[in-house]
């Protein structure tokens, strides 16, 4: 089976990307449904990798369920009680497990993009994608550049941020104890900045995908656009 080139796993994600944004439960199933899929027919690594990630957004994502349980407007959870007030809506807990989910399921698809594709790859599918915005001004070059030294310094920044750490590798809870790891994480990337040298990026020769691959994003979307056209008209 032919493997689909670069650019068009970054197309795929971008779709499902776009599609989760608006969360309905079609959408959420079909996302679900695949990269389950994807993730079982690859090794234990990709699990435990996204397992990592999402313990280190998991109090980012359990903030955006309480704002959405306790501040959506709604019909209370349980009736009849003397707090019932204080309770979360049951609009609130819906749209707020909707929303997480699709959270979870964009950070795992990053996950399996950046497990699936080397730097080498990114940089020339990112360059690919972004040529259409040289019709405005914008140099492709720098924005496939930009966005793969992100990529590379998010890396980076997590083992910094890990060698920092007090032991056990917990982070302190008192605001002394983030403050003085703040300033030390600071004062080593400035020392870092001053003693890196300049680095030459040579650009990979770009490798175009055949005109059929473009077909899957493009499937992967009508998808999710026809089951959310039906699941609004059920």
């Amino acid at each position: 089976m032919l493997r689909p080139k670069p650019v068009i796993l970054i197309a795929c994600f971008l779709v499902l990307v776009a599609s989760l944004a608006f969360p309905s439960a079609p959408v959420l199933l079909l996302s679900t449904s695949l990269l389950a899929l994807l993730y079982h027919r690859g090794d234990t690594t990709l699990l435990k990798s996204a397992w990592m990630m999402l313990r280190r957004m998991r109090w980012f994502l359990f903030s955006i369920l309480v704002i959405y349980c306790w501040f959506t407007p709604g019909t209370p959870l349980v009736h009849g009680m003397l707090l019932s007030g204080w309770l979360p809506s049951a609009e609130g807990v819906s749209s707020g497990l909707q929303r997480v989910l699709a959270l979870v399921l964009v950070i795992a698809s990053v996950n399996l993009l950046l497990r699936s594709l080397s730097q080498t790859q990114l940089l020339a599918a990112i360059y690919l994608l972004a040529r259409p915005l040289q019709l405005m001004g914008i140099k492709a070059e720098v924005v496939a550049l930009r966005m793969t030294l992100v990529l590379e310094t998010m890396a980076e920044a997590q083992d910094l941020i890990a060698t920092h750490l007090p032991e056990k590798g917990r982070i302190p809870r008192k605001a002394r104890g983030i403050g003085r790891l703040a300033a030390d994480i600071f004062h080593h990337v400035v020392e870092r900045a001053s003693e890196e040298k300049p680095r030459e990026v040579i650009l990979p020769p770009v490798e175009r995908p055949p005109l059929a691959q473009w077909l899957l994003p493009v499937m992967l979307w009508a998808t999710f656009y026809v089951s959310g056209l039906l699941w609004a008209h059920a």
